[in-house]
């Protein structure tokens, strides 16, 4: 069995499902990464003709805002 020399172990893997930060600037990266990865074109959900990735990254911060403030109201 080969190995890839390439291959950086210590390198993030987003389906570790880590847990928040304590720190606020590093809870604000990890959800930032989290809606970054969440808005690139996958082969489950690929991008549509009229569509870009920063368009539905605005889509979900959009999604992000209106669950805060239905949060807000309950």
């Amino acid at each position: 069995m080969s190995v890839d020399p390439n291959i950086d172990y210590m390198s993030h893997d987003p389906s570790d499902d880590e847990t928040p930060s304590d720190d606020p600037r590093q809870r604000e990266m990890q959800e930032l990464e989290k809606r970054m990865r969440a808005a690139l074109a996958t082969k489950e959900n690929p991008l549509h003709d009229d569509e870009s990735t920063h368009d539905r990254l605005k889509q979900t911060r959009s999604g992000d805002a209106a669950e805060d403030s239905s949060s807000d109201e309950a």
